[in-house]
């Protein structure tokens, strides 16, 4: 499974942490946990952060270096066309993925059907997001990788060779499939926390697994224009166990986004900022914006403008590539399209492509 896992996964830029020491993870994520703890009010609050919080501290231990990878391919063409931002975006019908708490704190309801091909059409994206009110979201995202070959040697019992070589003998689909429910609630006027536990299923040429996990948000409103998010991904880490008996750990990661919105020209004419920093307790050298030895981190920035109520226009940074799109609105219809630049590391362009209705 390890080469076929690696063609999969490597090209996505999360990374996870297998053998590190402890001691800089386990108080990172204590410090969000005990935050997230003293914020939420309420004596059901206290226990079920608790015991967040004990499972943050324990998470880190046995984690598996890429084991989350299929859980970075983030649905929403506008949040890519704005470089992957999308924790204060709450406009997006993938806003349940992105943060749970923007279902709280806006209740609109529709859905949104995306294709996506990631590194030149190497690896497609089809996902579903199901925004049904009432604080609540569904999300369901197919990856898969076609026309994979396996090779052989002609005699496996004497190495590779001019005399001995490699041969196709059979071709695989790597295949992933994860659903998730999203849902948030009002703590305060200004403040809402959210929940997405999700369920994976993973085929891998000749293996399979499942996984199981979840993602904590909150969103605060501090007025004038300014939302700031937050999400701590794989929080209590996601558990994947294969039928071999393997059993993988995914590492927590955690997303902040500070955004602003206004009106300018003296018009009716919004923009919007988003900058937003994916932070991983591990050190990942090149492979981040930014890196030490316990802490790096990833940038995105996204800008919106809409001249006019049926258009919007998008750009943005995305780690190591800029990317841009547009989405046109008449009435409840919607369709979106995001394009992103080939990046630094050689594996391609990723282009979006998403109809979508609302009610």
């Amino acid at each position: 499974m390890g080469p076929i896992a690696q063609l999969v996964e490597l090209p996505a830029h999360n990374r996870m942490v297998g053998g590190s020491s402890p001691s800089g993870p386990t108080t990172f994520f204590f410090f969000f946990a005990t935050i997230t703890y003293i914020v939420c009010e309420g004596i059901y609050m206290k226990y079920i952060h608790l015991a967040f919080l004990l499972l943050v501290l324990l998470a880190p231990l046995g984690a598996t270096k890429y084991a989350g990878e299929i859980f970075s391919f983030s649905p929403g063409v506008q949040n890519q066309a704005m470089g992957n931002t999308g924790l204060t975006y709450y406009e997006s019908q993938a806003a349940g993925w992105w943060n749970p708490a923007l279902l709280a704190y806006d209740s609109s309801r529709g859905v949104e059907l995306m294709r996506s091909d990631h590194f030149e059409g190497l690896l497609t994206q089809n996902q579903i997001s199901l925004k049904v009110g009432s604080g609540t979201a569904v999300s369901i995202n197919h990856l898969a990788i076609d026309k994979i070959k396996l090779t052989k040697l002609e005699n496996e019992d004497e190495e590779i060779s001019n005399d001995n070589r490699p041969y196709v003998w059979k071709t695989v689909t790597n295949q992933d499939l994860i659903a998730s429910v999203s849902y948030g609630r009002a703590m305060a006027e200004d403040f809402y926390v959210g929940i997405s536990p999700k369920l994976a299923y993973r085929s891998l040429a000749e293996h399979s697994g499942y996984g199981i996990g979840a993602d904590i948000g909150a969103l605060w409103d501090p007025g004038k224009g300014f939302l700031a998010g937050i999400n701590l991904r794989d929080f209590f880490g996601t558990q994947i166990l294969w039928e071999s008996g393997e059993h993988e750990i995914a590492m927590p990661n955690l997303d902040v986004e500070l955004s602003y919105r206004r009106e300018v020209f003296g018009t009716s004419i919004p923009v919007l900022l988003a900058l937003r920093s994916q932070i991983y307790a591990e050190e990942r050298g090149d492979a981040a914006n930014f890196s030490s030895s316990a802490l790096s981190g990833d940038i995105h920035a996204g800008l919106m403008i809409r001249p006019t109520p049926a258009l919007k226009l998008m750009a943005g940074y995305d780690v190591n590539s800029f990317s841009t799109g547009l989405g046109l609105e008449f009435k409840s219809l919607g369709v979106n399209y995001a394009f992103k630049t080939n990046s630094t590391d050689g594996l391609g362009y990723t282009q979006k492509i998403a109809l979508s209705y609302s009610w």
